[in-house]
């Protein structure tokens, strides 16, 4: 069994999985905040600094015969003024017949508020009012990848019944985007000079996959009430200019190599005191001596146990340290098994618990209560405090060994919490702050066999001198010649100043392909970059199950298993994949039209995870992520619902829609599948001759950074969740 608790991204609150088997995956932990600490005094961590999300706020009004009625506006929703009579539309599950020309008022209930609108508008209408099923507001959205153009306003309950009694009066709706900005704070960070600070991987993750998602993220250095920070508006924060996540972020651990940099658009003012790092052979010798360190942060305060349910939030306006004692890797690795063997009544190895060499753990100073006592009376980090710092005073003053990753429950005192260990990495943060630095790591589109892509990657000279640099590939798996480097524009690099090198990935070869790209720069330190690309076979006898065999049709599949027949439903299903692995299907055609499919999935639910889910089918087109589904836990096949989807006005020429199962290393729950079947392709006009090597779009699924994880950014303001415990 797994105990899954949830990542939050503003100062994360620690959790972790467990599962009875003889390796122990870190999937299910969650992220922290302080628990049983204090209030720290203003100015004595000026390096301490909040990650901010801001967004565009909407403003809304709804006036039917002259009276004004209370709404919002749902997030996302389209702008604009329209005015019409209104037509009752029930839940809107339906095409509602008489919408056309009128304002659609519907019920909550049984569907998502996007497939509301969508209908609506599908049956003529210009917009519409969602009121509520029980008291109060609704406060929803369309989500991220809403196509309607209509504005969609919520009401109360009782406005609701309000306005079903005036059908066919006169309503208006307007929505507007108002220039204020709506901020909500995110993960810990710390500055260590210039335009750099230090945080977690986990924390910015989503955003560093979407270079246009970074203009909603914003750093606050120097914060300590976040109350009075926010209050001063977009003007009390800082830019961001790139994130790099170290490459081999989640490698083999879910957080193993948890640590990103953040790059801002302006230098910090020169008086901003910013915090030194503790080096490897430091951080060794003070965890030999059990040392007493700090964590600060604003995550939450409330403890709760591995099994307990996740309390509400706790977190404080005002900056909290707590004191901890560090540990060996050795004593974390023997406490952890000693801790998860009681909580499972099976027997766990120090091996098994997944603590690496760039991990470094620190538990409470209370003393561990006796067996069958309390366990949530430690203090520790807590959701909310991620990417924050865990700090030492030593002969230099107060330096950094620590960043707030992940944990078990909240203030567990037999679970230690742990960190980032900062001195493992001060090569790598060398050669990305004051060296050559590129991106860490680009993920292709997945791909038929036998086409080609084109990507750019940015090289930056952060020394200050000028490189001359020479580049080279190395095998990471399916050692071959798939891709190849131009470096024309790279080979000479002033200070201070950036290029593209231009990556090429030929897919002759099946299979998931990955190489590092390795900088020669002389004397100047530089950082390297993990590509990764994944080319289909063909597949005639999904063609034949779907398409009837079709010339125009054609589909591919591959992945850690590919999809196979499943012929009791006249479909098709995802293989029969493990933990983190994923199995993919591909339908290549060339031409405008619309797609329409029907698509179910048996997988572990996600009832708190909507926007990062545990097990997922995706629906990539063209490259990019449109959508998923998730959560339809069955033990029975039958039990699974189908529901289908059109993919309207597809523009013409070359067309990849692919269809992704991918599982973490968490929970197993109904069949771990996704299925497909009565997939159309409607042409509005004759479908154009393919080209002999068509190239496709350079916007992969998981396009930037350590990839896989679908990350709507205006969503993060109700705070992300997964499985680990992220501090």
């Amino acid at each position: 069994m797994k105990y899954f608790l949830m990542i939050i991204l503003v100062l994360s609150v620690f959790c972790s999985s467990v599962q009875a088997s003889n390796t122990l995956p870190l999937a299910n932990f969650v992220k922290p905040k302080i628990v049983g600490g204090e209030s720290a005094t203003p100015g004595d961590w000026p390096w301490m600094s909040a990650l901010i999300f801001t967004q565009n706020s909407l403003a809304s009004s709804l006036t039917v015969t002259s009276s004004q009625y209370l709404n919002d506006a749902f997030l996302n929703s389209p702008t604009g003024t329209v005015s019409a009579a209104i037509v009752d539309c029930g839940i809107g599950d339906n095409l509602c017949p008489l919408a056309n020309n009128k304002i659609c008022l519907i019920a909550r209930g049984d569907i998502d508020f996007s497939d509301k609108a969508t209908n609506c508008q599908a049956s003529g209408g210009i917009g519409a009012i969602i009121y509520n099923n029980v008291a109060g507001m609704i406060d929803g959205t369309l989500g991220e990848n809403f196509l309607g153009t209509i504005p969609v306003v919520a009401i109360s309950q009782t406005d609701g019944a309000a306005l079903l009694n005036k059908v066919n009066s006169i309503a208006t709706i307007t929505v507007i985007a108002q220039q204020a900005i709506a901020q909500n704070a995110s993960c810990g960070a710390s500055f260590i000079g210039g335009r750099w600070l230090l945080t977690a991987a986990h924390c910015v993750e989503g955003v560093s996959i979407n270079e246009a998602d970074i203009t909603f993220l914003k750093v606050k250095v120097g914060a300590y009430d976040l109350a009075d920070d926010l209050s001063k508006g977009a003007e009390s924060v800082q830019a961001i200019k790139r994130i790099y996540i170290h490459p081999e972020y989640k490698v083999n651990t879910t957080f193993n190599n948890d640590i990103a940099l953040i790059e801002l658009v302006e230098t910090v003012n020169p008086d901003q005191q910013a915090i030194s790092l503790v080096n490897n052979a430091t951080s060794e010798q003070l965890a030999l001596n059990n040392s007493a360190v700090t964590v600060i942060g604003w995550g939450n305060i409330i403890p709760y146990g591995p099994k307990d349910e996740l309390p509400g939030n706790s977190q404080p306006d005002k900056l909290q340290q707590v004191e901890l004692s560090l540990l060996t890797n050795s004593q974390c690795k023997t406490k952890l098994a000693q801790a998860y063997t009681e909580l499972e009544g099976i027997t766990y190895l120090a091996s098994q618990v997944g603590i690496t060499d760039s991990m470094i753990c620190a538990e409470s100073l209370v003393i561990q209560p006796p067996t069958g006592a309390a366990l949530t009376n430690g203090k520790g980090s807590c959701q909310g405090d991620s990417g924050g710092p865990l700090i030492v005073a030593t002969h230099l003053g107060w330096q950094q060994l620590g960043i707030v990753s992940y944990g078990v429950g909240c203030g567990v005192a037999a679970f230690p919490d742990v960190y980032t260990r900062v001195g493992n990495f001060t090569s790598w943060i060398k050669s990305i702050t004051t060296g050559i630095a590129i991106e860490p790591s680009y993920n292709f589109a997945i791909t038929p066999q036998n086409t080609a892509q084109t990507a750019q990657l940015t090289v930056t000279n952060h020394s200050n001198s000028s490189a001359n640099l020479t580049f080279s590939l190395s095998a990471e798996k399916l050692s071959s010649s798939a891709f190849t480097l131009n470096a024309e524009t790279c080979k000479f690099l002033a200070a201070k100043q950036s290029c593209q090198l231009q990556v090429d990935f030929d897919a002759k070869t099946v299979g998931l392909h990955k190489m590092r790209i390795i900088i020669d720069s002389g004397n100047i330190p530089s950082s390297h970059s993990i590509i990764s690309a994944q080319a289909l076979a063909e597949d005639n006898n999904i063609n034949t199950q779907l398409s009837g065999g079709s010339t125009t049709l054609r589909w591919f599949n591959g992945g850690d298993k590919p999809w196979i027949l499943d012929n009791t439903e006249a479909a098709i299903k995802s293989g029969n994949i493990g933990n983190n692995q994923q199995s993919a299907v591909l339908l290549n055609f060339f031409g405008a039209g619309s797609l329409s499919f029907e698509w179910a999935v048996s997988s572990e639910e996600n009832t708190n995870n909507t926007n990062d889910p545990f097990d997922a089918l995706y629906l990539i087109v063209d490259g990019k992520q449109a959508s998923f589904i998730s959560g339809g836990v069955t033990t029975n096949i039958d039990e699974v619902t189908y529901t289908k989807v059109t993919l309207d006005n597809l523009a013409g020429g070359e067309h990849n829609i692919t269809w992704l199962y991918k599982k973490d290393a968490g929970t197993s729950a109904g069949k771990d599948q996704g299925y497909l079947r009565n997939v159309i392709f409607t042409p509005s006009i004759t479908a154009s001759v393919p080209p002999a090597s068509p190239a496709l779009a350079e916007d992969a699924t998981d396009n930037k950074s350590s990839g896989g994880s679908i990350y709507f950014l205006l969503l993060m303001l109700t705070l992300l969740t997964s499985r680990t415990r992220s501090v």
